[in-house]
């Protein structure tokens, strides 16, 4: 997993209907050494969206324990267990959530550039 990586898709998705499509948002992650920094351009509000923190990768799971996070991320969930499909130069992850009835899932496909 070590590397830099670039955001290429992004997916929306709640009861498996696709809300949002992107794939112009700029975001960045970089796994290095078990540490893991992330950033993507500010929101259309000017909030700005970054961490930093530790991970580890095994058997196709990526756990990210953030230990420094922008405003806008604060809360009482730091860690994040992300199930991923590895290809040769690219990942997806998928972050699932539920709100009431509702189960959304936010599908994040990377492309490796170094």
């Amino acid at each position: 997993m070590e590397g830099v990586w670039e955001l290429s898709e992004f997916y929306h998705l709640a009861n498996e209907d696709t809300l949002i499509v992107d794939t112009s948002k700029v975001q960045h992650k970089i796994y290095l050494d078990g540490y893991v920094i992330w950033n993507t351009d500010p929101a259309p509000d000017a909030s700005e969206w970054h961490a930093y923190g530790t991970y580890t990768f095994k058997n196709d799971t990526i756990i990210e324990k953030l230990t420094s996070t922008s405003k806008s991320m604060k809360s009482d969930v730091n860690t994040y267990v992300i199930p991923i499909e590895r290809g040769k130069n690219s990942y997806k992850q998928v972050n699932t959530y539920k709100n009431n009835d509702t189960i959304y899932h936010n599908i994040e496909v990377y492309k490796k550039i170094n």
